[in-house]
């Protein structure tokens, strides 16, 4: 079981204490900041980004609500629990798909079960997320190929044709190697002119003239890097590493 980090929002020191030695108590879950109001609960889960919060509504500068409704925006899958003192708002926290809402008093159990419950529902969007056939359907001479985007190392325009490159088989089509790119997840990358590269596949990159090769870890091919495009791939792969 994974451990899920959490981050906490209120602005009594006295309530952030008691929740971060609640969740101390629990083995699978790590509180990774505190915020005082809305707007340092914002940048706290920019930064850090989190699993799960844990969220007062009543906060200066931005009230928690507020805040929830624009981290959601820019991180849809993050898990929101209400710690409040009012029972006011828990319509509105319904609206924007929080875990659960907590009046308080807090207790123990309850603030439990509300991370149990938050810790399956990010279960159950990765286990969606796995279920979704992340492929490449591509049109070869007589056929569609199904091929899962995890086992493509590179695609290389070669003459007339677009060849996509596994680390033991090679396919050829004649769909132009721009279509394939719009298709492709976002830690493939287009290294050159001719090549197309699966980021997360790479284990070493050498200088080779002006050049740079790209390697990989199953097999003795060998992809292109232009040296107009080597910075955005070493960032690319330590964000993918983050």
């Amino acid at each position: 079981m994974k451990q899920l980090k959490i981050v906490i929002a209120d602005d009594h020191d006295s309530s952030r204490k008691l929740l971060r030695h609640f969740v101390s108590l629990l083995p699978h879950y790590q509180v990774v900041g505190e915020a005082a109001n809305g707007e340092e609960l914002v940048q706290l889960i920019a930064n850090e980004k989190p699993d799960i919060a844990l969220v007062d509504i009543h906060m200066p500068n931005l009230d928690g609500m507020k805040a929830v409704k624009s981290c959601k925006e820019l991180f849809p899958t993050l898990q929101v629990i209400f710690t409040t003192g009012c029972e006011d708002f828990a319509v509105e926290a319904f609206n924007v798909a929080a875990a659960d809402y907590i009046v308080k008093p807090i207790e123990p159990p309850r603030l439990f079960s509300a991370l149990e419950k938050a810790r399956k529902l990010i279960q159950l969007h990765e286990q969606k997320e796995q279920k979704k056939a992340k492929r490449l359907d591509i049109k070869l001479v007589n056929s569609i190929l199904f091929l899962p985007m995890e086992e493509i190392l590179f695609i290389e325009k070669e003459s007339r044709k677009t060849v996509i490159h596994t680390s033991d088989e090679k396919y050829e089509t004649n769909e132009p190697l721009s279509e394939l790119a719009d298709r492709l997840e976002p830690f493939f990358l287009k290294t050159h002119r001719s090549y197309i590269i699966n980021l997360k596949k790479i284990i070493k990159i050498e200088a080779v003239g002006e050049t740079y090769w790209a390697r990989f870890a199953c097999c003795d091919k060998v992809a292109y890097i232009s040296k107009l495009k080597i910075h955005d791939v070493q960032q690319k792969i330590l964000q993918l590493h983050d």
